[in-house]
């Protein structure tokens, strides 16, 4: 039998609103979303996020990154990332969850975005991937690249998320 077919959209996870996305629409596809945190830290820009973020290379950046499960197995691995001048005194950079999610609180520092770009590639799976999303072997995967803007058209947030192959994902996003 065929994985199951998702139909969805980022904006459910760019509402400031949107309290634990992931949870809902799992929910809604029949599995039981959850998420585990895997780590958080400031460290030094590497060159690609830096230049996502319109930043110099090395500026210091907070990272967190999170385990997503569908019926408690791995099936991506999420990784945002802000200027510490934006994240690093506020609760983005404390391995806790945020209540409300992360959305709803970097729209209540004012930031919301105005233009999302995401790139969506194949690669071959890292073996840090395959160690954290169980995979037996080097399996491809998908790597999605969000970009937020701001109203000013500078860039505050830069996600990476790493998908299992396997899943048929279609989004859908509405004109206007």
């Amino acid at each position: 039998m065929g994985q199951p077919r998702w139909t969805t959209t980022s904006d459910q996870y760019l509402s400031p609103s949107a309290g634990d996305a992931w949870a809902a629409e799992a929910a809604a596809a029949g599995e039981r979303g959850s998420q585990r945190i895997l780590d958080v830290e400031t460290v030094p820009a590497l060159p690609d996020i830096a230049a996502h973020l319109g930043l110099p290379a090395g500026t210091p950046v907070v990272i967190r990154r999170r385990l997503i499960l569908a019926d408690d197995k791995p099936v991506e691995i999420a990784t945002s990332h802000w200027p510490a001048s934006i994240a690093e005194m506020t609760v983005l950079a404390d391995p806790a969850k945020v209540p409300g999610g992360t959305a709803r609180f970097v729209g209540e520092l004012g930031y919301i975005p105005a233009e999302v770009r995401e790139d969506v590639t194949a690669r071959w799976s890292t073996p840090y991937e395959r160690t954290t999303l169980h995979l037996e072997q080097a399996e491809p995967v998908l790597k999605l690249t969000r970009i937020l803007l701001d109203d000013t058209g500078q860039p505050y947030q830069c996600d990476i998320n790493v998908m299992r192959a396997g899943r048929h994902i279609r989004y859908v996003r509405q004109a206007g």
